[in-house]
């Protein structure tokens, strides 16, 4: 996720792929709905490095470079200030698994090595915010089932999109008086993130709640209601830096009992992607990201 930067934002999500190292999907941001968006859609590029992700942002700069927020600029090498880090394990009413959280931990005594100071906190969630969050995000399939023909031209068929993205929209459908109050409900976590990045300077969680699926653990086309529960169960932070903006960073610092990958988040204040991008520079050094071998 990213700051609020409607051209360049920062979005990189380490990834697995069938090449070595473990590519990053870096995303510019658009917002969807003008300025009263509250959930952001992406388009990007991938990269392979934390260089090339910087690099990508250095370039995206020279195009157009929001002066509301700090300038990213051209990083090349880790920060030198030591960061204060909140760690969290647990968020929207879930705990990540037990290897998940103990990866997590291991990750943040990698970070204290480097003599970043890292404390685990537990700051509370709205108890709507994740139906909330559903609420919004069905909206968007809502929109692109709309709005197809409009966007696309008359060779538009939406019955040919994905059983999931048709639930989606179903959902959207039954909720839509919804949605003035869950929008209302949703901009409280931007004064949530506020108050947290006033005390830390980067907070750490994992990625997902568990560990890495097989393939087609949740393939669209299966029933709703079940990839549902399984997209449900899986998140843990991601809806919230959805929701608030504040850039964040996912790595592949972390390898499960099976050999899987396991990324881990990080999110700073809004407008801080240098710092993020020099703490990925630092980790990528110290912890080089797995090679896949085929």
């Amino acid at each position: 996720q990213s700051s609020d930067r409607s051209s360049i934002s920062g979005n990189l999500t380490v990834n697995v792929f069938p090449r070595s190292p473990f590519p990053a999907d870096f995303s510019v941001q658009r917002q969807v709905a003008g300025q009263d968006s509250v959930i952001r859609v992406e388009d990007g590029v991938v990269t392979r490095s934390v260089r090339d992700t910087a690099a990508f942002f250095r370039e995206a700069e020279r195009i157009y470079r929001p002066l509301a927020l700090p300038p990213i600029g051209d990083l090349t090498r880790p920060g030198r200030a030591r960061l204060r880090i909140a760690m969290q394990t647990s968020a929207l009413g879930r705990a990540a698994s037990r290897e998940v959280a103990e990866l997590t931990r291991q990750t943040a005594a990698l970070l204290e090595s480097l003599g970043h100071r890292v404390e685990e906190v537990e700051f509370s969630v709205s108890p709507r915010f994740e139906d909330d969050f559903l609420t919004y995000w069905s909206m968007l399939a809502f929109a692109v089932v709309r709005m197809g023909r409009r966007d696309h031209g008359p060779s538009w068929d939406s019955s040919r999109l994905d059983a999931f993205s048709l639930g989606l929209a179903r959902l959207a459908n039954r909720r839509l008086h919804r949605l003035p109050a869950v929008i209302t409900r949703l901009r409280g976590a931007t004064r949530q993130a506020e108050r947290l990045f006033s005390d830390y300077d980067v907070h750490l969680s994992p990625t997902m709640a568990t560990e890495t699926p097989l393939l087609e653990h949740i393939d669209p086309n299966l029933d709703f209601d079940e990839v549902l529960h399984r997209v449900t169960s899986w998140m843990l932070l991601t809806p919230w830096q959805n929701v608030t903006g504040q850039p964040a960073i996912s790595l592949p610092l972390a390898t499960t009992a099976r050999g899987l990958p396991q990324g881990m988040q990080f999110t700073a204040g809004m407008g801080r992607e240098a710092r993020l991008l020099e703490l990925a520079y630092e980790l990528e050094q110290a912890s080089p990201f797995p090679v896949i071998h085929r």
